[in-house]
This record gives C-alpha cells, sequence and structure tokens, in this order.
C-alpha cells in the first residue's frame, strides 16, 4: 500500500493524475505536462517533495560525524545554510543536501535513499548524538523555477526578504515550526518549505489559493524527474 502524501486532498482538488514513486502515491502531472515543464524552467512551478527523505541530528558528535560520511562535500557546515553531500556507500555515491540551523543538522536525500543514508548516519553516531528519521512527520513542499522567490513572497505569512541562495531558516506561525531553505535540488533558484505533516493542507492550500494570482503552476513528478535529470551535478 503506498503512502500518501500530506498535500493528498490539495492535489485532489487541482485534478492531480497520481502515480506510485517509490513508495509514495503522488501527483505524475496536473493534465497538461508541457506547461508544467515550462514553469519549471521559466516561471514558477509548485512540487510536492514529501517523499524526498528528511533526517535529524541532534549532539554534540553530529559534525564530526557529518564529515565522515560525507567526504565529497561543495561547502562547509555553517549555521543557517545548506550545502550538498556525497555520501559513499556500496551501492554507490548518494547525492545528499546538508542544513545546519539552531544547533541541528538537516539531511535532505532523494526518496530511495532515506532508508540507506538513515542507517549510516545512525551506525556513525555515538552517544553524544542521535538521529530522527522525520520524513513520515513533516511534509515538504518545492517551488522551483527563476520566479520562484519573487513568487513566494506575495503567498507567505511573513517575510523572507532577507534569504539569499543556500540560507536556511526556521519561522512560527500559528505556534507551527516551518523551516524554509532557498535553492533547489534542481541546483537553480528556487524555494523549499518543510512542516509538520498536519500543517501541509494547511501550506499547499493557500499556494493553491493564490497561484493564479502569484503564476504559480501545479507540477507533477513527471516534470520534476525530467529536470532532475538534465541538471548538472553540483559534485
Amino acid at each position: 500500500m503506498p503512502r500518501t502524501s500530506p498535500f493528498d486532498g490539495v492535489h485532489r482538488q487541482l485534478g492531480a493524475n497520481f502515480k506510485e514513486y517509490d513508495g509514495w502515491l503522488l501527483p505524475n502531472d496536473f493534465g497538461n505536462k508541457k506547461a508544467e515543464t515550462d514553469a519549471l524552467a521559466n516561471h514558477c512551478a509548485v512540487i510536492d517533495l514529501s517523499s524526498f527523505g528528511r533526517i535529524s541530528l541532534k549532539g554534540s558528535a553530529c559534525k564530526e560525524t557529518l564529515e565522515r560520511c560525507f567526504e565529497e562535500r561543495k561547502g562547509g557546515f555553517f549555521e543557517d545554510r545548506w550545502t550538498w553531500g556525497r555520501m559513499a556507500t556500496q551501492a554507490g555515491g548518494i547525492l545528499c543536501r546538508i542544513a545546519r540551523l539552531n544547533g541541528e543538522f538537516l539531511v535532505l536525500t532523494p526518496p530511495s535513499a532515506q532508508a540507506a543514508v538513515f542507517d549510516r548516519l545512525r551506525g556513525e553516531l555515538n552517544g553524544s548524538a542521535a538521529a530522527a528519521n522525520i520524513t513520515d512527520g513533516t511534509a515538504m513542499l518545492g517551488l522551483y523555477g527563476p520566479a520562484a522567490f519573487e513568487s513566494v513572497r506575495g503567498v507567505l505569512p511573513f517575510s523572507i526578504d532577507d534569504m539569499e541562495q543556500g540560507d536556511v531558516s526556521r519561522l512560527s506561525f500559528f505556534m507551527l515550526s516551518f523551516t524554509m531553505l532557498r535553492g533547489s535540488w534542481l541546483g537553480g533558484e528556487g524555494l523549499e518549505l518543510i512542516c509538520p505533516a498536519s500543517a501541509g493542507p494547511l501550506a499547499a492550500g493557500a499556494v493553491a489559493k493564490y497561484r493564479h494570482k502569484h503564476n504559480i503552476t501545479p507540477a507533477g513528478m513527471s516534470s520534476l524527474q525530467s529536470a532532475m535529470e538534465r541538471m548538472n551535478k553540483p559534485l
């Protein structure tokens, strides 16, 4: 039985055509793949990223553990920033993204790799640190494309004007914690929102409500996967 996204109800309201991806039932498209691909490349597309892994690490030994597990990195582990890293495994290298904020590290993984990355991290940690796979308890929404930042500014109930490419920030709204990352799995402009799974319908509903006003196009996994296959690998 495939898992369903916290955004599932909003997808159905928008007329999504579903397909199973890595054990998740997600939108394959919303009826116009050409328009979705065009929005992703030229303006702003909103995509359900809930199947991508999210692993939280806390404790004094986290940085050293991540340095061992991700020997190949694009940058350092700086506060309120994220960077690319590649984890070596027997099956090959796994490209991940590692964010650091408020004394916590957040490792983002491709959908098919979350279990392998989590097992490796948990095996490397000692008693002064802990890892938790928070994928099922959270939801993740991506707004990708060259106009993503400008489009999303008009939708969010809080300011993101100070965020630069590669920044990560944690914000509170209605007593809920939201994590924002500026960037994308495609290596270009984008904003990603991680929130509790229970807040998923609220977040997706707000984007859906204002999508026409801010020219935001719902896009499915078909367009995202095609774009990821064409991207220039950062490492």
